[in-house]
């Protein structure tokens, strides 16, 4: 019978897994549509700016932090060889899910508190 402990943590590297294999693609597109949607920030206040600025470095790092990723999963695709084992693909996307779900948390929350502090101008 299989513990509690082992089903947890496979579930938690498949589910980050998927959501790496999503975010891939997403990251990019995200970063883009935060940016554009929220340009109105930068002529609001220098909290705007900095929000801003803050969404583009998250973006940029989760970029250079998701390249070696990625190449490792393009490498476990590749090549004869991968990993350890079988499972050292699906530990190069959920380590990507964990770096994509990072950035989706930074930028809502900074771009939540940059329009909050905003409005709170313009009123």
């Amino acid at each position: 019978m299989t513990d509690w402990s082992y089903i947890l943590f496979a579930s938690a590297i498949y589910g980050f897994g998927f959501l790496g294999l999503f975010g891939i693609s997403l990251l990019p597109m995200r970063a883009t549509i935060a940016l554009r949607r929220n340009a109105f920030l930068w002529h609001s206040s220098a909290s705007g700016r900095v929000s801003l600025i803050v969404v583009g470095v998250a973006a940029v790092a989760a970029i250079a932090y998701g390249v070696p990723l990625i190449a490792g999963v393009f490498r476990c695709l590749t090549e004869m060889r991968c990993g350890a084992n079988r499972a050292s693909g699906w530990f190069f996307v959920a380590q990507f899910g964990v770096c994509y779900l990072t950035f989706e948390l930074v930028s809502n929350l900074v771009l939540a508190a940059g329009r909050k502090h905003a409005a709170r101008l313009r009123s």
